[in-house]
């Protein structure tokens, strides 16, 4: 009897993941790194995510994501690495370890990829999404598009249970791109009001309107631009970055710059990242970052699974 349970009970969970797609990926990155402190040591990381979709009868589709590079991947009110979405005709909805509206609508500065992440450690350097996490960092978020058009609108409310008084953070965001001669364009418009924040140990009210304008050449070359402007706990605060990046073949090259002014004081940096394919999932990378004093460099290969 017990041995015709287990048989049935492996026929139905066989029968499930049949009808659905499930994948394991990953990758992996071993070389040596100088974290700033004037000495390179071994440097390795990797990380596993699974992946899980399916889709209804009536054709709305679904998916679910896990890091578990990620410590509290599985955590209920914490986003932890995970992330699930459901989409149809009303769009795409995500909750969990996703973009915000704004940082989804911009393009970032960075081009080309480090194993440090040396090119985005960088004082100056931001991927848009400063008010991303500044709660639990567990977003829900509603987009559409239609065409070159895309519109969003995210929530992360603010932590269950806090002492502090921080708000919600409600973010919209507005993309475009079209197509010159062969080029690509992108326009990208954030809005962000997170009410009161607490950032650094400062409180204040907190809010932005962030501009994002990219191109990309049949050429390979890739120019992006971004400024932000708005206030960061009660002071005034303001961000610009440029990145240029050029792709040949196999080879990639990335350079960005970026500056924050937070109350009249600023923050500068620049980074830099060269990749070479050797295909088959594996790239040699290159990446330094320079920002007010501080120099970091990896070198190495980053291998996809």
């Amino acid at each position: 009897m017990k041995h015709i349970l287990l048989a049935t009970t492996a026929l139905v969970a066989t029968a499930g993941i049949a009808s659905a797609d499930l994948s394991i990926g990953g990758w992996a990155e071993i070389g040596v790194a100088d974290n700033g402190s004037g000495d390179m040591q071994y440097f390795q990381d990797i990380d596993v995510t699974f992946r899980a979709s399916g889709e209804t009868d009536g054709g709305m589709s679904f998916s679910a994501g896990v890091d578990l590079d990620e410590n509290g991947a599985f955590a209920t009110n914490t986003h932890g690495g995970a992330t699930i979405g459901v989409s149809g005709g009303f769009g795409n909805v995500t909750m969990g370890d996703t973009d915000g509206a704004s940082d989804w609508a911009l393009t970032e500065t960075a081009i080309g990829g480090s194993m440090a992440d040396d090119h985005t450690a960088h004082a100056g350097y931001s991927g848009n999404s400063a008010l991303d996490g500044n709660e639990d960092g567990q977003i829900l978020r509603w987009d559409y598009s239609l065409g070159a058009v895309g519109v969003g609108v995210s929530l992360e409310q603010a932590a269950d249970g806090a002492a502090s008084t921080d708000d919600d953070i409600v973010q919209v965001g507005l993309r475009y791109s079209m197509d010159m001669g062969g080029s690509t364009v992108g326009l990208g418009v954030g809005f962000a009001d997170a009410g009161n924040q607490t950032v650094t140990g400062a409180a204040g009210d907190s809010d932005h309107i962030a501009l994002s304008l990219s191109m990309k050449t049949t050429g390979g070359l890739t120019g992006v631009v971004n400024f932000t402007d708005g206030s960061s706990a009660g002071r005034d605060a303001s961000h610009l970055a440029l990145g240029l990046g050029m792709t040949m073949d196999a080879l990639t090259v990335g350079v960005n710059y970026g500056e924050h002014e937070v109350a009249g004081a600023t923050a500068s940096g620049v980074g830099l990242a060269v990749n070479y394919n050797l295909g088959g999932g594996a790239v040699f990378q290159v990446g330094y970052g320079d920002g007010e004093g501080t120099d970091t460099m990896s070198v190495g290969l980053a291998l996809s699974f």
